[in-house]
């Protein structure tokens, strides 16, 4: 499984963009394509926990920070005895591992079961042997480094051996610094922009003043990171055809959230309340799962989420124990059988102007702080640009509803998860908070 942090969907060759990914084209190819595929919160923190215990965000507790000296960002607490898939593999004979390149997806109990992955031991070698597979020699930099731990524990499996490897690449999240070879093909004089180089690559909060040029630079400088990130996917491709294990594994290529470069007045993504929405930028999500026995090409219309996900596995592993996830398994689908897709329901941790919202069909409901509604067909309006709210108060009506029902459940098993949680919170050493602080901040969680 491999989540490519702040991806937009539709920069993707396979969903028609303009990022050459010849890598996760192919992979498509390989497997099905969701085209309706969306994440169950708009920044990394909520989303991360949806994604893994297959349950919304707000039904677990945000921790108050207990040292308000150092805070950390809203840290969402998974009791200890929550039941989660990775736990329950190892019994089934699984070896686990994660290799977690954004410190916010890890932080919040939500990966419990699976094994830190280890830099090996013998690096040289490494860098020769995977240099020899994917004709791509890692270079000095964090992110190639990173890929090379991946790929050296991929090399590692044993024949035969069952397997779940979870990598959360940090590109192509900000700051936007693609290697020298994908940054190359970008076109821009750099002596005719107005700030420096970091200022773009920070990404832009703020875009008064730039010019188109400046604007489309800083765009580019993330599509090179998303075809960084291509080569990254071929290289675990080429990995697992040279082990005899393509055929045989179940690979699960999706994002986080996405990212936006200026619909709706935006740009960046949320956190900590800040830049959040449930826009289609934002909350559209590539997901592509290809494997044994299912269908090679398969584009699948349905509307299905993150939260989804943990639910599919367990069913496609054949995985059996009680759980309470929220989400629902959408295995036949992937099978090959039609299905519409259900309703799918977006909220934050955090409060802002947009308190949630709902995806019912072709149709998106937004609610917001001041009691009024947005309401789009994404069919007739990708851009969700013409507010039908008026137009349709009987739909709005209806899908206010479904939301309110669920905002129930959510506080319902978030009253639960407190009662369980009690102060039974592990605090991170301050050595470990240090690094985490130090982290967060580059990646502009932290001021």
């Amino acid at each position: 499984m491999i989540v490519s942090d702040a991806l937009r969907q539709d920069v993707l060759g396979c969903y028609g963009g303009e990022a050459s990914t010849p890598n996760i084209d192919r992979l498509a190819g390989l497997g099905v394509l969701f085209e309706n595929a969306y994440t169950a919160c708009p920044w990394t923190a909520p989303a991360s926990v949806s994604m893994f215990t297959g349950n919304h965000a707000t039904s677990y507790t945000c921790s108050p920070q207990r040292d308000s000296r150092r805070p950390l960002p809203t840290t969402i607490y998974v009791p200890p005895d929550e039941s989660l898939l990775a736990e329950f593999l190892p019994q089934h004979g699984y070896q686990t591992g994660r290799l977690i390149e954004n410190a916010n997806a890890s932080i919040h109990n939500n990966l419990q079961g699976f094994a830190p992955i280890q830099k090996p031991k013998f690096a040289n070698q490494l860098t020769d042997s995977i240099h020899l597979i994917t004709g791509t020699r890692p270079i000095n930099s964090i992110a190639s480094i990173q890929a090379s731990i991946f790929l050296g524990y991929l090399l590692s499996r044993r024949p035969g051996e069952l397997f779940f490897a979870l990598h959360w690449i940090l590109d192509p999240h900000y700051p936007y610094e693609p290697p020298a070879k994908f940054e190359s093909r970008i076109d821009v004089d750099e002596a005719r922009l107005s700030k420096p180089k970091k200022f773009y690559q920070k990404g832009i909060r703020n875009p008064n003043g730039l010019s188109g040029s400046e604007k489309r630079y800083y765009r580019n400088l993330y599509i090179a990171e998303v075809e960084s990130v291509d080569e990254r996917i071929g290289s675990v491709l080429k990995v697992l055809e040279f082990k005899n294990l393509l055929a045989s594994t179940y690979i699960i290529f999706t994002s986080d959230h996405g990212e936006q470069f200026g619909q709706h007045g935006l740009h960046g993504h949320g956190g900590l309340g800040r830049g959040c929405h449930y826009y289609e930028g934002l909350m559209r999500i590539p997901l592509i799962i290809a494997g044994p026995g299912l269908p090679g090409g398969r584009r699948v219309k349905a509307n299905v989420s993150n939260l989804d996900l943990m639910p599919t596995l367990k069913e496609l592993l054949g995985i059996e124990y009680d759980d309470n996830m929220q989400g629902k398994s959408f295995v036949s689908v992937l099978r090959g059988a039609e299905d519409r897709g259900r309703p799918v329901y977006f909220d934050d941790v955090k409060k802002h102007q947009q308190i949630d919202a709902l995806v019912d069909n072709q149709y998106k409901l937004i609610t917001l702080t001041d009691g009024t509604f947005e309401l789009y067909d994404k069919s007739k309006d990708p851009e969700e640009l013409n507010n039908l709210a008026g137009q349709l108060p009987e739909l709005v009506e209806t899908m206010f509803e479904m939301i309110k029902i669920i905002r129930k459940e959510n506080e319902g098993r978030r009253a639960d998860n407190i009662i369980t949680l009690g102060d039974n919170i592990d605090q991170p050493s301050e050595e470990e908070r240090n690094r985490i602080i130090k982290r967060l901040k580059s990646l502009g969680y932290l001021q």
